[in-house]
């Protein structure tokens, strides 16, 4: 992606040259974006024109543009004529079952009897009052911020197995979101629904196509996140550990926020962290499988100087 504003463009090479791991990984997103409207890119620039970071020029047009802080602003990710190049078509299959990983940390702490303990017995017996108590929580976040998915036949392998929890958060690169602190618990929902669901709640707020993929812009300064080549129909996710063999990428899409309710939750879990991996080899892996997978055999070079 490039910018009108060159500060913003030597603030992205600055990133690449860094010497911070991740600092690189942010960089070269920036770098090779290539999903992002000139429309959109131009709003982009019109945010923070005091500053020359980036990162923090995209922050806040994230905070205000992608989120907003109301319910019901009209998110520019789903703004069909800003962001066309990342829409996806109205098309998406509404038989495809899609899951989402939800941290609930921040539900449990508010003293009212809400404890992980008593969720998992409501959903053992699917208790729906005890489980509206959680899923209404959800709806204390405000704008609307969208949501990042995969589809469930994708990772339904790793669903079937004993340690379901890690599989999930190392193939949907999702470490960079949970530091490990050691002594202290992550507790987490699985949600699971159709894109049939997604489409009637956006029929609900007149938006007529509520999936896109991800861009730098919703991603901003995640390392675990890589952009794809423009065309391409999904995005993918990044698996942070290696494989033999290799599994195939995981589709990536986003969607509208998405009102929860009790049905939608289908599992809990605790996860301790792991040691967190490396994120460059995971990337270079990623890089080269989306290349075959794409045919696009030079994606994700970034030019000499400025990164590998």
């Amino acid at each position: 992606m490039k910018f009108d504003r060159q500060e913003l463009n030597a603030s992205a090479v600055s990133l690449v040259n860094s010497t911070d791991t991740e600092e690189r990984c942010v960089g070269c997103n920036y770098v090779i974006e290539e999903n992002v409207s000139d429309k959109r890119r131009g709003d982009v620039e019109t945010y923070d024109p005091a500053s020359a970071d980036v990162r923090k020029v995209v922050n806040d047009f994230f905070q205000d543009s992608v989120q907003g802080l109301t319910r019901g602003h009209p998110s520019s990710t789903f703004d069909e004529e800003m962001n066309d190049l990342a829409m996806l078509p109205a098309t998406v299959e509404p038989i495809q079952k899609i899951v989402r990983l939800e941290r609930i940390d921040r539900f449990l702490e508010h003293g009212d009897g809400l404890t992980f303990d008593s969720l998992k017995a409501a959903l053992e017996s699917r208790d729906s009052d005890r489980l509206s108590a959680l899923t209404d929580r959800f709806s204390e976040f405000a704008g609307e911020r969208p949501s990042f998915v995969a589809f469930r036949s994708e990772v339904s392998d790793d669903l079937g197995q004993s340690d379901w929890l890690k599989r999930i958060i190392d193939r949907l690169g999702l470490y960079h979101h949970y530091p490990f602190v050691p002594g202290k618990p992550y507790r987490f929902a699985l949600m699971e629904y159709t894109a049939a669901d997604v489409i009637e709640q956006a029929r609900r707020k007149g938006i007529s196509r509520c999936f896109s993929l991800a861009t730098v812009l919703e991603c901003q300064n995640n390392p675990a996140f890589f952009p794809v080549p423009r065309g391409t129909a999904h995005g993918f996710t990044v698996d942070l550990r290696e494989r033999t063999p290799r599994k195939p990428s995981v589709r990536e899409i986003l969607h509208i926020r998405f009102d929860y309710a009790p049905k939608h939750v289908k599992r809990l879990a605790e996860w301790s962290g792991a040691d967190l991996p490396d994120i460059e080899a995971s990337r270079h892996r990623h890089r080269d499988t989306l290349r075959a997978e794409t045919g696009n055999a030079d994606f994700g070079e970034v030019g000499v100087g400025v990164g590998s």
